[in-house]
């Protein structure tokens, strides 16, 4: 049950919904999903973070060091939920 709240606790913040929904169609560095989003980069980092440790999301060290960020599930406009 742990495990399953964590999951939801993730998807429970719209920012965190959008970031899902933009990584599942394309690869973005959290910087970019920071100005897309309009939010600041720390809580950006943050989001995404929180989303890779429940297995939303990966994230993945440039050699730029900078992090690319891709989704694993996809959420639809009816709101269901795929893993990709």
């Amino acid at each position: 049950m742990g495990r399953l709240k964590q999951i939801f606790s993730a998807l429970d913040n719209e920012y965190r919904l959008k970031i899902i929904k933009l990584c599942s169609n394309k690869i973005y560095t959290v910087t970019e999903l920071s100005k897309l989003l309009k939010l600041n980069y720390s809580i950006t980092v943050e989001y995404t973070s929180m989303l890779e440790k429940v297995g939303l999301l990966q994230k993945t060290r440039n050699e730029d060091r900078t992090a690319s960020v891709k989704s694993l599930i996809r959420i639809n406009s009816n709101g269901e939920i795929k893993r990709i």
